[in-house]
């Protein structure tokens, strides 16, 4: 009895046969021996599951957040973390002249003017006012986080100040402190240590600690990545992640070389524990974007599918053998929609 199978997704067709009984003769005219009962085939489980058929395309993986570390200070750079350090809050993130500055703290709102007694109250007030007090500035609780500067928030400015060797002067000039989302990672480095710098200049990159995918789609088929939309990520590790697209771009970027597409920018946040970490950066991945699907279908492993004489497809029930005709539709991760006499939590032989 020959058994073959049809792999439609890549039109593989192979065929095996199970061994039937062997006659033996023996020199002296024994009975003839009987080899082992047939081979069984492996087996496989008749699921209900949604199946998502995905194009794969290429990407990079990054850190979101990614942009230009200037200086706030003028002199000769002393020390730049290296990259793919990690910096918290009340830390510096390179020295000047032998000094750390830049000090990292958390919030949406740039240091856009000088921090000093006097000043028009604003919500960047409230925002360093915040990071004072979860620095430890504000030990004794006198200050209020408002809008408001005030005697508490002087101490509390000089208390930060003396921590950190600065001048306690209770007042922070545009460019001694950098205002982030959150906890920051060094990228690429602009500049090396012993040259001069000055206020404004690139001396690296700096992003968040969360690491994004970026696909330059196509422009032409901008329809494949809506936000929103699930994806699938393979990791340099060969490992499998989940991510979804935050952000689609609205206008196309030219070709990068002549004779290509124009492209889109696509970002994907990655799930779980490959969205965080200080791994690789600009690595190649591969995303799939979902191009087809079926929502709650009957499926069977693909390698179970029988190809009929005359043409369809039909599979075998484990146990009993009794071969069941079957229409397949979607082909996606090893396994086929299938509609026929099956029930699910059927078994059915499979291909070894």
């Amino acid at each position: 009895m020959s058994r073959a199978w049809v792999a439609s997704g890549g039109a593989v067709a192979v065929a095996f046969v199970v061994a039937g009984a062997v006659s033996l003769t023996e020199g002296d005219g024994a009975p003839p021996a009987v080899a082992a009962a047939p081979a069984v085939g492996e087996t496989g489980t008749v699921e209900r599951r949604d199946l998502v058929e995905r194009d794969s395309l290429d990407g990079t993986l990054g850190y979101a957040d990614d942009g230009a570390l200037a200086s706030g200070a003028e002199g000769t750079l002393t020390r730049l973390r290296e990259p793919g350090a990690m910096v918290r809050r009340g830390e510096s993130l390179y020295s000047v002249d032998g000094r750390a500055a830049a000090w990292l703290l958390y919030g949406e709102i740039p240091a856009w003017r000088d921090f000093a007694p006097g000043m028009e109250e604003g919500d960047d007030v409230r925002q360093l006012e915040r990071n004072l007090r979860a620095v430890g500035a504000d030990p004794d609780g006198d200050l209020t986080v408002d809008r408001e500067w005030d005697w508490a928030t002087t101490a509390a400015v000089a208390r930060f100040q003396a921590r950190r060797g600065l001048t306690e002067d209770g007042t922070l000039a545009r460019g001694e402190v950098l205002f982030r989302p959150g906890r920051s990672r060094i990228g690429a480095a602009g500049m090396s240590v012993g040259q001069p710098v000055r206020p404004g200049q690139q001396i690296g990159r700096i992003s968040s600690t969360r690491r994004q995918v970026t696909v330059d789609l196509d422009a032409t088929r901008q329809q494949l990545a809506r936000e929103g939309d699930a994806v699938t990520v393979e990791l340099p590790t060969g490992r499998e992640a989940r991510g979804r697209v935050d952000a689609v771009g609205k206008v196309a970027e030219p070709p990068a070389e002549e004779g290509g597409d124009p492209t889109i920018e696509v970002t994907v946040s990655l799930s779980g524990r490959a969205a965080r970490g200080s791994g690789l950066d600009q690595a190649p991945v591969d995303v799939g974007f979902a191009v087809e699907r079926r929502r709650d279908v009957l499926t069977v492993p693909v390698k179970a599918l029988l190809a009929r004489q005359g043409g369809g497809f039909a599979v075998e029930l484990a146990g009993s053998g009794r071969i069941v005709p079957v229409q397949p539709g979607l082909y996606a991760d090893d396994m086929v929609e299938v509609e026929g006499e099956l029930r699910e939590g059927d078994t059915v032989v499979t291909a070894r």
